[in-house]
């Protein structure tokens, strides 16, 4: 199941002008490229991110957790170049 804060899934939706409801068919993207964010995780909650493909927004870039059995969203954005290129390239 996703679950997110509501309040951070308003914020990003303001900010990014993207929906976590939205996103939730990124993970279905057999091409989608996962790598962990070491630069935001801790020894607590390892996060990760996800490049992928959205049939709402196209290809997005999103930033997630494993909570129980739960993927709680925590930002997502319409990817940049350098993600589009890096998606690319894991694709061939």
């Amino acid at each position: 199941m996703f679950v997110w804060d509501e309040g951070k899934r308003l914020k990003v939706l303001d900010e990014h002008r993207v929906d976590f409801a939205l996103l939730t068919d990124a993970f279905d993207d057999p091409f989608g490229v996962y790598f962990e964010d070491v630069e935001h995780s801790t020894e607590e909650e390892t996060r990760l991110n996800l490049i992928a493909f959205s049939a709402q927004y196209g290809m997005v870039y999103l930033t997630f957790t494993y909570d129980d059995d739960d993927v709680r969203l925590i930002t997502a954005w319409k990817a940049e170049k350098w993600a589009i290129k890096e998606y690319e390239q894991y694709k061939r």
